[in-house]
């Protein structure tokens, strides 16, 4: 352990357990609101929806791959679809991924506090900013199974290359941004081997990583292909995505990634002030390298996107986190190990858990304020159509949405419309054709409703009600 006297092991059990707390404290002030990003709700209502029956890519179409949707559906079974126990869940996940990282950080460097720092380093990541971890998404499920297979196959001295490529399938079936770890555990896997001549076991090490890693994605093949929908997934997996345009300048990618090195400043300085003056050994050397170049591919996959969602640089807390442990654990154990730091990371873990708790106690509850409305009014068997989205009030109400598109922006804006395909006159067919369809929602004076496909479906809806001075309640005409 790079000449570091040796420190009692935990027991196993006691690490995820701290990792869980410190999650919950730091995260609860957040569990209780129906909404922080509207991700998450549609990921509930289309695993709903799945629970009910219904086919994805058939009876109800997103732009995400079908994995985080099976893992919800999982979740809602588990929980009974709590919203509260649900944010639970993510940050049993993040405590996941944050032991993940503990154990990648102590195999790599061997030292244990560098894995302690790791996992709370990411946790606090993970815990502070709305866009950049609070709001669950994709990244939160995708990164603990990456966390893992770097765990197993690039920091273990027991190389295991199937788990370690079977989570990396299951990886990219959540979100295939994951390919960039994928790319990243590949040429580690050559170069550890090749370095030493050993050609063979590049071929057989690596084929044995690309069989795990192939397994999801041909489970998922197999899967449409029974359902007779091999034409559906491949649409939506590579034709949609392509049909996105890409606009972005590259000064402004550039400002993208500076906003988030900013955010995370204070991680990059403890990491770098304690890498200052330390002289590492061959084995740290190496892992830095690794971390490095794990870091580039996902800043590239991120970039090329076009896009600059903040959950996007998720992806990139990994091995921003494990940089930083590597480094602190290696340079100032002994000021990490010392009794009161223990003590201050609780402290303002609950002082980021209760600062979360006033700050969303202050905050409008929409949705369940629609449901709230809806709920004594809607007879058994009816339904809303919930034309601004809001698409939680479906899950609050128990009911269907009566559009495949549960996330109605999907519908309202035209590069959706345009890069799904879809025909907006056949959905209007489809809601007015519903006889169980009674009542849509909308806003006042929202000019991304004025479109054809509002403009069909009042001509057999009426206004009806309001509820406060935001939204229009619209009932369906009675026929005579």
């Amino acid at each position: 352990m790079y000449g570091s006297p040796p420190h009692p092991r935990p027991r196993p059990w006691l690490v995820p357990l701290a990792f869980l707390a410190l999650a919950v404290a730091l995260r609860w002030g957040s569990f209780f609101i129906s909404v922080i990003g509207h991700d998450e709700s549609t990921y509930i209502v289309i695993a709903d929806e799945l629970l009910r029956g219904e086919v994805y890519l058939r009876d109800v179409i997103d732009t995400k791959p079908i994995g985080i949707f099976w893992i919800y559906a999982g979740l809602i079974k588990l929980t009974g679809g709590s919203i509260p126990l649900l944010r639970l869940a993510v940050s049993a996940v993040l405590a996941l991924g944050a032991w993940g990282l503990y154990v990648a950080n102590y195999r790599a460097t061997g030292e244990r506090v560098a894995g302690y720092v790791a996992g709370a380093a990411y946790l606090f990541m993970c815990s502070i900013f709305t866009d950049y971890g609070i709001g669950p998404n994709t990244e939160h499920f995708f990164n603990t199974c990456t966390i893992w297979a770097v765990a197993l196959g690039v920091a273990s001295p027991r190389k295991q290359w199937f788990p370690a490529g079977l989570l990396l399938g299951i990886a990219f079936i959540i979100k295939p941004f994951a390919a960039a770890e994928a790319l990243a555990v590949g040429l580690y896997l050559v170069w550890y081997y090749a370095r030493d001549a050993r050609y063979g076991r590049v071929m057989t090490a690596g084929l044995i990583l690309v069989a795990g890693f192939a397994l999801p994605v041909v489970g998922v093949v197999a899967y449409y292909a029974w359902l007779g929908l091999l034409d559906a997934l491949w649409f939506y997996t590579f034709e949609v995505a392509q049909a996105y345009p890409i606009e972005l300048p590259w000064y402004l990618r550039l400002k993208y990634m500076a906003d988030y090195l900013l955010r995370y400043a204070p991680f990059l300085l403890l990491g770098g002030v304690a890498r200052v003056g330390s002289m590492p050994g061959k084995a740290l050397r190496a892992w830095n390298y690794y971390l490095l170049l794990q870091f580039l591919l996902v800043t590239a996959i991120v970039l090329t996107t076009g896009k600059r969602f903040g959950h996007y640089q998720v992806q990139l807390h990994p091995a921003l986190a494990l940089w930083c442990g590597a480094w602190v654990g290696f340079a100032w154990r002994e000021v990490v190990l010392r009794r009161w730091v223990v003590p201050a990371v609780a402290a303002v873990a609950i002082a980021i858990g209760l600062a979360h708790a006033l700050y969303y106690h202050g905050k409008e509850d929409v949705p369940r304020e629609i449901a709230g409305y809806f709920r004594p009014r809607i007879a058994p068997g009816e339904e809303v159509f919930l034309m601004n989205g809001h698409q939680i009030a479906y899950h609050l109400l128990d009911r269907p949405s009566p559009t495949p598109y549960v996330h109605s922006s999907l519908l309202y804006y035209d590069h959706h419309v345009n890069a799904l395909g879809i025909d907006l006159d056949a959905v209007a067919r489809q809601l007015i054709d519903n006889p169980s369809l009674v009542y849509l929602l909308g806003r006042v004076d929202d000019p991304e409703l004025d479109t054809p496909l509002t403009d069909r479906l009042l001509e057999h809806f009426e206004e009806h009600d309001r509820i406060g001075e935001e939204f229009i309640v619209y009932r369906r005409v009675a026929v005579n």
